[in-house]
């Protein structure tokens, strides 16, 4: 059929453990290669599961702390270490930054992390990068076809925890997954079965919904009171929230990479609600000078050590012009 051979990706079975409340987390002290057909990195957890260095959770010195919640961009995907964006912020500003990126977290897991572990950190800022993939991933309860994650709920305007204690994989699910992983036939056929199940879901959600007038009035009430991008904002408020009761400022940094958002917005809709919502935004990669052939790692669309510099650029230019870091006044 034309296919060729499938990557395997060494890094969930190699760097992740299952997590009851997170669906999966780092594995402390793992040390590895992670290699693809694009790049070869080495990989280093540290003792509290954070691709990064030690540090401690009590302040003993006045530097300025910067705490980083992300996914694989946040992570490093692709990239040394001393490469990421996160580093070199601490050489050109002075500042303590810790990184705790995990690749493929959507927001919902960023703010169950950041809620039980992350505040013991006391940062002054919190950086929270999102990618476009968070839309959809943070109203999901299984990705990619294995990983199974937390959930949360809007009920009555509050966050709901659903999806909890996260299930583990199955052996059927998991037999599934190595054999999509091993057999290009059997990856295709289950990636339709997986497209006819969602399409089959929403044409009974359809019929339901056309079942009679009344019916058809009170999904299309349902519809026009929903705010677009509700619960991902909630999340974002939530995170807001703890970080303003701890004297810390929030900056999200964007891209559109991966784009999924279940309801047909656009990623610019998402960009002007957060700017609405009030939130300070660096949508890095529309600033002037981001240059994809340079600053992509080709044929993966995760950012190069080129991009990880510009990103480290235009978030020490945004910090410094918002006096994100300045000293509070007596």
């Amino acid at each position: 059929m034309g296919l060729g051979p499938l990557y395997v990706s060494p890094e969930r079975d190699r760097f992740w453990k299952y997590d009851s409340l997170l669906g999966w987390a780092h594995q402390p002290g793992q040390v590895g290669i992670f290699e693809t057909p694009q790049f070869r990195t080495t990989v280093h957890i540290n003792q509290k599961g954070l691709r990064d260095s030690d540090h401690l959770y009590e302040r003993t010195h006045d530097t300025r702390r910067i705490l980083v919640l992300g996914d694989s961009f946040a992570w490093g995907y692709g990239v040394e270490v001393a490469q990421r964006f996160s580093q070199l912020l601490e050489t050109s500003m002075g500042v303590e930054v810790i990184n705790a990126g995990v690749s493929g977290y959507s927001t919902d897991q960023e703010l169950l992390w950041f809620r039980g572990e992350g505040i013991k950190y006391k940062p002054d800022l919190v950086l929270l990068f999102f990618a476009g993939n968070d839309i959809g991933d943070n109203e999901q309860q299984l990705v990619n076809t294995i990983y199974y994650k937390p959930e949360f709920a809007q009920e009555d305007g509050q966050l709901i925890l659903k999806n909890y204690p996260v299930p583990k994989t199955s052996p059927q699910g998991k037999l599934i997954y190595y054999l999509s992983q091993r057999s290009a036939l059997f990856y295709f056929l289950v990636l339709r079965y997986f497209d006819l199940r969602s399409a089959y879901q929403n044409f009974r959600a359809s019929s339901d919904a056309t079942t009679s007038d009344a019916a058809t009035s009170f999904a299309s009430a349902i519809n026009t009171t929903k705010a677009p991008f509700g619960l991902t904002i909630d999340l974002l408020h939530e995170i807001d929230k703890i970080s303003e009761s701890m004297g810390a400022r929030i900056m999200v940094v964007a891209t559109d990479r991966w784009w999924n958002s279940p309801t047909g917005e656009t990623y610019k809709d998402f960009i002007n609600t957060l700017y609405s919502e009030g939130f300070l935004v660096l949508d890095v990669e529309s600033t002037p000078g981001f240059d994809p052939g340079e600053m992509l790692i080709p044929d993966d669309g995760h950012w190069s050590p080129a991009g990880h510099e510009f990103v480290a650029r235009k978030i020490k230019d945004f910090i410094e012009s918002n006096q994100l870091l300045a000293l509070p006044q007596n």
